[in-house]
């Protein structure tokens, strides 16, 4: 398939759940088919092209087994259509638009969209950032009267790490606190890396195991040569606009969701739409119980 993946190309390539199902197994049994049962690789196929059972364990199973798709009723063509609209649309989409899209109700589409953030929220694995890397955090969320920034009251944090050139990686965290942010960036960031902040008293202590430098954005410095976070401070600024203009005020349950989603777009960015595509569907393994999104 090459790079390019418009509509057309994309009912073009999955006209029917048979052409999507081939795909699907391409993506998930790179090497061969495996029993997600006992992952026993000696398995043969039944004549309906679906259905597989394994010599180990005897278990009937298929590509979707113990997937995002299990159990569900909607069939692949359309899955693969939403995976498709929410790599494609770089501020996102509402549930209404892609219920519309999708021909289904809006509390399906909200749904299905919840599954396919939380898939990202614990499918994705990331490398330990390095060279340098900007830190940051930020509030959103909640009305937009009251303060603003650090202290507010009613927003939500969201602490970020950025490689210059690289992935970012973000979250929503209770608070801008030492013992909160600390832990985050010795867990995500290589020790020796050379770290990027603002003046904020969190950041203090990075000396100790980072190269540490700081711009003082309290005296009006943004940018002292190389030292700023600014490419950081641009990704909160997308961020917002995505919320504001699509999600508006998403829960805090949901933010940790939403973050995902927007982290995944962000750091496959320069990635053609083909590329994209693949990388969120091969993230599709690991059911999800109704539970998982509702809490």
């Amino acid at each position: 398939m090459s790079n390019t993946l418009d509509l057309t190309t994309f009912f073009q390539k999955f006209p029917d759940e048979m052409a999507c199902r081939q795909y699907l197994e391409q993506k998930l049994w790179k090497n061969g088919c495996v029993c997600p049962h006992c992952k026993c690789d000696k398995t043969y196929r039944y004549k309906d092209g679906k259905l597989h059972k394994c010599s180990g364990c005897l278990k009937q199973f298929q590509v979707t087994t113990n997937t995002i798709y299990a159990q569900s009723n909607l069939p692949l063509q359309k899955w693969f259509l939403a995976f498709y609209l929410i790599a494609t649309h770089k501020k996102g989409i509402s549930s209404i638009q892609l219920s519309k899209a999708l021909g289904i109700t809006q509390k399906s589409a909200w749904y299905l969209a919840h599954k396919i953030r939380y898939m990202l929220l614990h499918n994705t694995v990331m490398k330990p950032l390095k060279d340098i890397v900007e830190c940051d955090e930020t509030y959103v969320g909640g009305k937009m009267r009251g303060k603003r920034g650090r202290g507010s009251t009613n927003k939500t944090p969201v602490f970020g790490m950025l490689q210059r050139g690289g992935n970012l990686i973000i979250m929503p965290v209770e608070n801008a606190k030492r013992v909160t942010i600390e832990p985050l960036i010795y867990k995500h960031v290589k020790i020796g890396t050379k770290i990027m902040t603002d003046e904020w008293w969190a950041y203090t202590k990075l000396s100790r195991s980072y190269k540490h430098e700081v711009v003082q954005h309290g005296v009006k410095e943004y940018v002292r040569g190389n030292v700023h976070v600014n490419s950081l401070e641009g990704a909160w600024s997308l961020l917002k606009r995505s919320i504001r203009g699509i999600y508006h005020r998403p829960s805090k349950k949901h933010l940790a969701k939403y973050c995902a989603e927007f982290q995944f777009k962000y750091n496959t960015r320069k990635d053609s739409e083909q590329i994209r595509f693949d990388k969120l569907l091969s993230k599709s393994k690991g059911k999800i119980k109704p539970a998982q999104i509702r809490a």
